[in-house]
C-alpha cells in the first residue's frame, strides 16, 4: 500500500465514520492498554480523537479472551488477536489494518470479518450503499 494513498483512504474511512455511512467500532483493548503504551503524543491524541468518533465501543465480553487464545494458537499476534476477537464477536463487516501481515494471516485462516487494508476497504464499499460495520 503506497503510504500517501493508505493516508488518503484513512481520511476517507474516518469521514464516513462521521458520517456514518459506515459504523466505526472502537475496542477496550485500543482504549485501555494500546493507546496508553503509545510513545508519540500526536498519535496518541489521533486515537482519543478516533475513539470520539466510534460509534460502538466493545466492552470486555465474555468469549473474547478465549476466541484471542484460538487466534494466537493459529499465528495471530497477542494484541492483534485481542483486536480481531472483538471483531469477530461483535460481528463486524470488515477489520480494517495497515498490517499486511497481519492481514495475510487472518486471510489465510478465513477470518470472518473480511481483514484488508484501508485503500481495499474503500474499493470494496464504494458501490455499496449499506452502513458496513468496521473496526
Amino acid at each position: 500500500m503506497a503510504n500517501q494513498d493508505g493516508i488518503i483512504a484513512c481520511q476517507i474511512i474516518f469521514y464516513l465514520a462521521q458520517k456514518q455511512d459506515v459504523e466505526l467500532v472502537w475496542s477496550f483493548a485500543l482504549e485501555e492498554y494500546e493507546n496508553s503504551l503509545n510513545p508519540f503524543p500526536e498519535r496518541h491524541d489521533e486515537a482519543a480523537l478516533l475513539s470520539q468518533i466510534a460509534q460502538q465501543t466493545i466492552e470486555p465480553l465474555e468469549g473474547i479472551l478465549q476466541r484471542s487464545e484460538e487466534l494466537e494458537k493459529a499465528g495471530i499476534k497477542n494484541m492483534d488477536a485481542v483486536h480481531l476477537a472483538c471483531a469477530e464477536i461483535f460481528e463486524c463487516d470488515f477489520f480494517v489494518t495497515c498490517d499486511d501481515k497481519l492481514i495475510k494471516k487472518a486471510n489465510r485462516l478465513n477470518i470472518k470479518p473480511d481483514v484488508c487494508n484501508p485503500i481495499n476497504f474503500i474499493q470494496k464499499v464504494a458501490s455499496d450503499e449499506t452502513t458496513e460495520t468496521i473496526f
